[in-house]
């Protein structure tokens, strides 16, 4: 005999048995059949709204204006700088306004 048919709520420990509560016991044994002995990431109900207020954080993101995105979006300076940290390196390695390259020197030398 199969030993889900046999599983009880009381054979569960603690944290299983609030799982089982939420969702059924009948639920429950299908997650054991189907995903038992691996790892289920469950994400947030926010999920998505961190992941667009993420994107208007970025968006709006200057290379310096830690603190001010910081207050505004009511987080630390340390995680807006988790959120920005791909855009802080591709911003700091564009040239500043009117800054020449070694390339635009060298050109301009041969061109003369």
């Amino acid at each position: 005999m199969n030993a889900l048919e046999n599983l009880q709520l009381e054979d569960l420990d603690q944290e299983q048995q609030e799982v089982a509560e939420v969702i059924g016991l009948e639920n429950y044994k299908q997650l054991i059949a189907r995903y038992g002995g691996t790892s289920i990431y469950i994400p947030k109900a926010d999920r998505k709204e961190r992941m667009k207020r993420n994107e208007q954080i970025r968006s709006t993101f200057d290379g310096y204006n830690f603190r001010e995105l910081a207050q505004k979006f009511g987080l630390t300076e340390v995680t807006i700088r988790s959120i920005v940290s791909d855009k802080v390196k591709e911003i700091r390695a564009q040239p500043m306004d009117g800054q020449l390259s070694l390339l635009d020197l060298l050109t301009s030398e041969n061109i003369q």
